[in-house]
């Protein structure tokens, strides 16, 4: 993460946002079709905002959410996060962003645990990925479903916890980047 402080039009250190999106455009293209899911978008989220994005389906909520989670490319404009370009970062630093910045929960909650691991290994995934070494992976996730009131669930596999569980332990997982 870079620094929290810039200089403003006045030359004043200010708090730089967590989000800033100016006229974010994303154009996806099959052969000769063009479909236009953002078309000048405009966004600024402060840090310690919390936003909900609502909109028509076809709207672009997901576009962006891909975006912002550096799973695609904006085509023209500006997506930062925390000073970061998501628009000129090349392919191995959005993946490192992906592991180290941004965590995900997908709709379909099928896709948001891998069925054959504990829950405490699920949580683990992402910091196995940083590289964290075994036991600092066991012990933030067995701190964080903890936290999360987990803390008996935690060598149940998926199938052997009750539903609510399903998006609990995925959003447990997606802190682990903090």
């Amino acid at each position: 993460m870079t620094d929290l402080l810039v200089p403003d039009a006045d030359g004043r250190q200010s708090i730089r946002p967590a989000i800033v999106c100016d006229n974010l455009v994303k154009i996806y293209q099959v052969d000769d079709l063009e479909a236009i899911a953002l078309q000048g978008l405009d966004l600024v989220v402060e840090h310690g905002e919390f936003v909900a994005i609502v909109g028509a389906s076809g709207s672009g909520k997901s576009t962006l959410l891909s975006i912002l989670g550096g799973l695609d490319v904006p085509s023209a404009g500006t997506a930062q996060v925390d000073g970061l370009d998501l628009l000129q970062m090349t392919g191995a630093e959005r993946t490192r962003y992906r592991r180290g910045v941004v965590g995900f929960v997908a709709q379909q909650t099928s896709r948001n645990l891998i069925p054959y691991l504990t829950a405490v290994e699920n949580v683990e995934v992402p910091l196995r990925l940083a590289g964290r070494s075994r036991k600092a992976r066991r012990v933030t996730a067995t701190m964080l479903l903890d936290q999360v009131g987990l803390a008996d669930r935690l060598h149940h596999r998926p199938r052997e916890t009750v539903s609510y569980t399903h998006l609990t332990l995925p959003t447990t997982s997606a802190l682990c980047r903090s």
